[in-house]
């Protein structure tokens, strides 16, 4: 099962928003009961239904079987450091600094 996220960025692509920041656009929550839902739609489109999101729910599995895990691009970006190659953005913002 996706994240309920990862349906919500699906969404908004096809809405023609392509980021999202669930820290100030979309706020999620869960009160405790596994039943995430939307709490505040700070985004210009229409806030989806929650059927609507759970209609996003094979294209986000695909997603996120095609997105690489924070764990791997850390190693590729460590190969690549060590290497003295370019590291991609995504590589680059799992190093802290």
């Amino acid at each position: 099962m996706a994240q309920y996220s990862t349906k919500i960025e699906e969404y908004c692509k096809d809405n023609n928003v392509n980021t999202v920041d669930f820290r100030k656009d979309v706020l999620l929550r869960d009160d405790g009961d596994g039943v995430v839902y939307i709490s505040e739609w700070n985004l210009d489109i229409a806030q989806p239904t929650s059927e609507q999101v759970e209609n996003y729910e094979t294209v986000a599995n695909e997603t996120e079987a095609n997105t690489p895990s924070r764990e791997d691009l850390k190693a590729s970006a460590k190969a690549k450091l060590i290497a003295g190659e370019a590291l991609t953005e995504d590589e680059a913002n799992t190093i802290v600094l």
